[in-house]
């Protein structure tokens, strides 16, 4: 709560219910395995009672709370999907279902990775699961080793589940303008204008899918790790709200999906390749103004 306004999950619900557009929550079940049902449940019902898709994601680091070496001097949490063995990743992916049954909210039916941290094992548990949909790759965040997982848009096929990358994009290196490097497509990373940008060259190259990423904590601003002393983040706000307006004034070209209502089609129509999309010098110039200045206002 900031000036008796909740400003994370609160802002992102009224943002979307304002313009009457869907969102995709990915919501992390393993962390029950320390703080129980309770929190999380009351928040994933919050989400379904608003209209929105609930799915799965999972951070195996909460794991570690059910082995008494975690509070040893020195011991180190993996809070990877990717390198871990068929048993391993059967049972998370059991426990997260079982969590969204506990909570009584509908069964996931998509997969979103920690840290986007992914590799082939995890899509054959996936199947093995019977969850038929993947987000679990942005090159902007991570890329994977295998070849097949480099992709940067677009829907694909793999081990009979279709990945749904959250859609990065090449951007100039400010100190070396004839390099680039891959950035995720979001609402922290983004400005408006390289936003707008991205979506009609998706449009206009047929990229049908454009995954953005942001996180309830985005906008707001907190001193330390207490949640005191916290603030609007303005300027993620904003880029949000513009996003949302911005689709809905181009309404002809563009418009809001889950991953619940589009399984289908998605499934049906299989592969669907997609261009790298690329943003300006000037662009990522004034973005990394704008970065800076929202980190010192």
């Amino acid at each position: 709560m900031v000036a008796g306004r909740e400003q994370g999950l609160g802002f992102i619900l009224d943002s979307l219910n304002r313009f009457g557009m869907l969102g995709t929550f990915f919501t992390e079940a393993l962390q029950t395995t320390y703080f129980g049902d309770e929190p999380m449940a009351r928040t994933a019902n919050r989400i379904v009672a608003a209209g929105q898709d609930l799915q799965l994601h999972l951070h195996p680091c909460w794991l570690h709370f059910r082995d008494d070496r975690w509070m040893r001097p020195g011991f180190v949490p993996n809070d990877y999907c990717s390198g871990r063995t068929d048993e391993q990743l059967d049972e998370m992916l059991r426990l997260g279902i079982e969590a969204f049954a506990r909570w009584g909210v509908p069964k996931p039916v998509a997969l979103r990775t920690g840290g986007f941290r992914t590799d082939d094992a995890v899509y054959s548990a996936m199947a093995r699961m019977g969850m038929p949909l993947a987000s679990n790759i942005s090159l902007g965040v991570f890329s994977p080793k295998e070849t097949q997982l480099q992709v940067s848009g677009g829907r694909h096929l793999v081990n009979g589940v279709l990945e749904v990358p959250a859609l990065s994009y090449r951007s100039p290196k400010i100190h070396l303008p004839t390099s680039s490097a891959w950035r995720s497509t979001a609402i922290t990373a983004t400005s408006s204008s390289e936003m707008e940008a991205l979506l009609w060259q998706a449009r206009k190259t047929g990229c049908q899918t454009v995954i953005v990423l942001t996180h309830p904590h985005e906008f707001i601003k907190q001193r330390g790790f207490r949640y005191d002393n916290l603030q609007v983040n303005q300027i993620n706000q904003s880029r949000f709200l513009h996003l949302l307006n911005f689709v809905h004034c181009n309404s002809a070209d563009f418009t809001t999906v889950s991953f619940a209502t589009r399984q289908s089609e998605w499934l049906k129509a299989g592969t669907v390749s997609a261009p790298v999309l690329k943003t300006s010098l000037r662009n990522a110039v004034f973005r990394s103004f704008e970065n800076v200045l929202n980190d010192h206002l």
